[in-house]
């Protein structure tokens, strides 16, 4: 009996083990990648990592987010509000060269943020809404996307939004199709 719920238990421990998805939980830093930047950012937030990193605030993936952002890309829809954020770890200039392209790699390079807007909202200055981010981000457009180089002051600016995700959308088989 004793060894009928021993096995019962490490059959259970080892499914709970299976069954865990990476996200801030299981977070690795790029130490553990041996600098491999493709792996650090496939595992912290690819696909399999979905849903991981769900209604938190952007400041909790700054906090963890270990490579220089170096520029980003907002999105204002309707305007009036601030639906999602893309961040590059590469240039502006390089970006907008690759968007050019209309290359499938500018994925490799960035990180996607999607912010989360519930439908009722007691407190309406909790949405990240137009008018008080173009107070500090002045080129942000009124409705489309605007590339801006990074700054640091936009983690202030952004950080206590809530995102509905962060999601890395790069697919190793995007770079054997270019081929």
């Amino acid at each position: 009996m004793k060894r009928c719920v021993l096995f019962f238990w490490a059959v259970l421990m080892c499914m709970t083990a299976i069954a865990r998805k990476p996200g801030y939980a299981d977070y690795k830093p790029l130490s553990a990648f041996g600098g491999d930047t493709v792996a650090y950012l496939d595992y912290n937030w690819s696909a399999h990592a979905m849903g991981t990193n769900s209604n938190a605030p952007l400041q909790e993936f700054f906090d963890r987010f270990e490579l220089p952002i170096r520029s980003v890309d907002f999105t204002c829809i309707n305007g009036y509000v601030l639906s999602d954020v893309r961040f590059y770890i590469i240039p502006c200039d390089s970006v907008a060269k690759l968007k050019e392209e209309r290359a499938v790699l500018l994925n490799k390079c960035s990180l996607f943020s999607m912010f989360i807007f519930p439908w009722e909202v007691e407190n309406r200055e909790d949405l990240p809404d137009y008018e008080t981010i173009h107070r500090s981000i002045p080129e942000l457009k009124e409705k489309g996307s605007v590339l801006l180089p990074w700054k640091e002051e936009y983690k202030a600016v952004i950080g206590r939004y809530l995102v509905q995700d962060v999601q890395y959308n790069w697919d190793e088989n995007d770079e054997k199709r270019l081929k």
